[in-house]
């Protein structure tokens, strides 16, 4: 429980620093590999020898010329090879060497051009990534700080303990503050309270442009975007938000009418999906013969102005899961784990604890599907004193079967003759028929009038 809760806070930029290292060596290497290239010679320019591997046509008929007959003294003919050296070639051959060399040197002068351009955005990713595990670092030192100065459960300040706790509290109600939207607010106390190392706000500033885009303006671009950045990690968790973020966008074509461009954006970015979603594709393609006005609800549905919250939720989820953060608040988190511990078969239902959270509906909302307290013994707490019954104050069974601890009873017969030693014989509830003074009382709950004679003592198990 104590990892459950406490995790998040120093999960969250740890794994920011792990990204940023795998960042900053994806990076190096790509610049290792441009200051590779750069050493390798440049592209010399073709010469004017022909090649022995392709000869042309014309250099081949004369590089093997046949052997021609010189007669000799005698008469006879002796086989005399010609000569070996090839003639010059002209003026009009030289040109387009010429041309190719000179293609050549642009060539390399974009080549370089292209490299030092790589090199430079290499550069400016590296200083980014500088300042992002700077930043991190800061944060991880400064919870590190705070979670050695949190105060022991026993023997520790009472004064540094309450500090700490409210400082607690403060980091769990900007949190919170953030996921639900109230970014002004988070900001506010942040500010008053000296947190910003502690908070994760600058995750949730990023995401609140994405969710405004996608639910004031109903625009996916933002959301594409942050998909793009992190197209690797999401593909790698098997995200859908980047497919149906681009359904979406069909769908909006399909509402306004443009077919054509719809028709156009389907073949573009949905088709690639075809392997991964075929349902969801024909489902969406179909809304081209289904128009908005339909009234299936497989295809009216689609349409739907809800659509875009689904698609909200589902990039915050997808947010809150590649930062490391919980799916949802810490502090229901931390309710939800306190109402576990309250939870009994008993918990919300009519004559209950007026204490008892559970009594309230928003609590029975955050207790759906939450265990039972594990009680390997029951604790009973008098209503009177708010004392735990034990031996030595055992509970005791009214007639009406009300349970109250002993001195719980005593306190109640007490008060009982107390009023009726005022009252003198006035107005007040009459002592029962044979009930010695002290020894009778009222049920605080019912109304009931006992005699101690009437009481019966129960045995926890």
């Amino acid at each position: 429980m104590v990892e459950l809760l406490e995790g998040p806070l120093l999960r969250v930029p740890f794994e920011s620093l792990k990204r940023a290292a795998k960042d900053r060596k994806a990076l190096i290497d790509e610049a290792a590999e441009c200051v590779a290239a750069l050493r390798h010679p440049l592209n010399a320019p073709p010469t004017a020898s022909v090649p022995a591997t392709a000869p042309s046509s014309r250099s081949a008929s004369v590089a093997a010329p046949s052997p021609t007959p010189a007669p000799d003294a005698a008469g006879d003919t002796e086989m005399v090879d010609a000569p070996s050296e090839l003639p010059a070639p002209n003026a009009e051959e030289q040109v387009p060497d010429a041309v190719a060399g000179s293609s050549s040197r642009e060539a390399s002068i974009e080549r370089l051009r292209l490299l030092l351009s790589q090199l430079q955005g290499a550069k400016r990713k590296l200083k980014d990534v500088s300042r992002a595990e700077a930043d991190d670092c800061q944060r991880c030192k400064a919870r590190l700080e705070y979670l050695a100065a949190s105060p022991k459960p026993t023997g520790g300040e009472p004064d540094a303990q309450l500090s700490w706790t409210r400082q607690r509290l403060d980091l769990l109600l900007v949190d919170h503050l953030l996921r639900s939207g109230y970014h002004e607010s988070a900001a506010r106390l942040v500010a008053d309270s000296k947190l910003a190392q502690l908070t994760d706000g600058h995750i949730f500033e990023g995401a609140r442009r994405v969710v405004g885009a996608l639910m004031d303006a109903h625009d996916c671009g933002p959301a594409l975007a942050w998909c793009a950045e992190n197209r690797a990690r999401l593909s790698k968790a098997k995200s859908p938000l980047e497919f149906k973020l681009r359904v979406q966008q069909f769908l909006e074509l399909v509402r306004s009418g443009d077919r054509v461009g719809a028709i156009a954006h389907a073949r573009a970015h949905l088709a690639p999906w075809a392997g991964t979603y075929m349902a969801e594709l024909q489902r969406a393609v179909a809304t081209l013969v289904f128009t908005p006005a339909t009234r299936v609800p497989a295809y009216a549905s689609l349409f739907a102005e809800g659509a875009w919250r689904s698609l909200a939720d589902l990039f915050l989820r997808d947010l809150y899961r590649l930062n490391s953060l919980t799916p949802e608040s810490l502090l229901m988190v931390y309710l939800q784990a306190g109402l576990s511990a309250l939870k009994t078969p008993l918990s919300g239902e009519a004559g209950g604890s007026r204490e008892d959270p559970l009594r309230l509906p928003a609590f029975q909302r955050l207790a759906e599907g939450l265990p039972y307290a594990k009680h390997m013994h029951s604790k009973l707490v008098c209503a009177v004193t708010k004392e735990i019954m034990t031996d030595a104050n055992p509970p005791m069974v009214l007639p009406n079967g009300m349970v109250y601890s002993q001195r719980g009873v005593e306190q109640l017969m007490a008060q009982q003759e107390a009023q009726s030693k005022a009252a003198c014989g006035g107005a007040g509830v009459a002592p029962p028929a044979g009930a010695a003074p002290g020894g009778w009382g009222v049920c605080p709950v019912t109304g009931l009038v006992f005699k101690r004679e009437e009481l019966r003592r129960a045995y926890v198990a």
